[in-house]
């Protein structure tokens, strides 16, 4: 176990399979395919330890005798750089997984408490009111493209974030886990679709980016996964630290975060409500993790 060095994104990605695993346990009668679930969140913690095992030298001995010391062999670069990016790879299917157990505490999708909510805050729901201008395809292919921009900025900040410090990267990566997973646990206790099976209403299958978000989420996704909306708390913590990290970019990642809040709703794809608890939760984020920074600097410099 000495040579186990868990970062805290290992720890929050463990944290996260173990909540799920005793999950699946405890209402393993309601759940189909069960032991499939479990063996996979026990695989993703297996995984985990040994990718941070992986992050550390190994020691071996050379010389003889009196002169034998210890000298470290540094483990290969891909496993190195696997260990600090795995939970790109994991989160698809991590999110995937939530579709399938979003119904075992409660029911029945609450679709209708959310566009009613949508209906009370606004007079109808905005969704509605863009609807008008659907058939537009220089405002539909824009939208979509900007929906599409949360798989390509992510880890286009990732890359930034890499080649000017690991160390920043690492403390990004963490955060972006922690938000995510917090996410999926909401999404498993509170199961909203959102409007996106009204899309054939307004979207016929044409148009390069309308086609690509068509794909990923006849592909990627399961019902489910609608309020608080991801694409918007996680876009609000990447603009946060983009505009940060690289000033010259702040504009490009405000205005992306923008676009895209507005994208989910107009895509058909949140309620307003959904986009609305999405700020909240990525605000709420990057304030408890702004001040979790500070006191530990704090408290780092009190102990000097």
């Amino acid at each position: 176990m000495r040579n186990i060095s868990l970062n805290l994104t290992d720890r929050v990605t463990i944290l996260y399979n173990v909540i799920v695993v005793i999950f699946t346990f405890i209402f393993r009668v309601k759940i189909a395919a069960y032991g499939y679930h479990f063996a996979f969140n026990l695989s993703v913690i297996i995984l985990v330890l040994l990718l941070s095992f992986s992050r550390r030298s190994n020691l071996r001995r050379t010389g003889t005798g009196t002169s034998e010391v210890l000298r470290d062999v540094p483990v290969t670069t891909f496993l190195r750089t696997l260990s600090l990016w795995y939970p790109l790879i994991l989160y698809s299917f991590i999110y995937y997984q939530t579709g399938l157990l979003n119904t075992v505490v409660v029911p029945k999708f609450l679709d209708s408490f959310f566009l009613n909510l949508d209906v009370r805050i606004f007079g109808k729901s905005p969704g509605f009111f863009l609807s008008s201008t659907h058939g537009n395809v220089f405002l539909d292919e824009f939208f979509h493209f900007f929906y599409f921009c949360y798989y390509l900025v992510i880890p286009l900040t990732c890359i930034l974030l890499y080649r000017k410090d690991v160390k920043l990267f690492e403390s990004f990566m963490f955060q972006l886990s922690s938000l995510l997973y917090v996410c999926y646990v909401i999404f498993i206790f509170l199961p909203v679709e959102g409007p996106a099976q009204l899309r054939n209403e307004y979207y016929l299958q044409h148009g390069l980016f309308r086609t690509i978000v068509d794909f990923i989420w006849a592909k990627g996704e399961n019902p489910g996964a609608g309020f608080p909306s991801s694409h918007v708390a996680v876009m609000f913590l990447v603009a946060w630290w983009g505009s940060k990290q690289f000033k010259k970019l702040k504009i490009f990642y405000w205005l992306t975060f923008l676009f895209l809040s507005i994208a989910t709703v107009y895509c058909m794809f949140h309620y307003a409500v959904d986009v609305i608890g999405g700020l909240l939760l990525g605000i709420l984020a990057v304030l408890m993790f702004n001040w979790a920074t500070t006191r530990r600097r704090r408290l780092s410099s009190d102990n000097r």
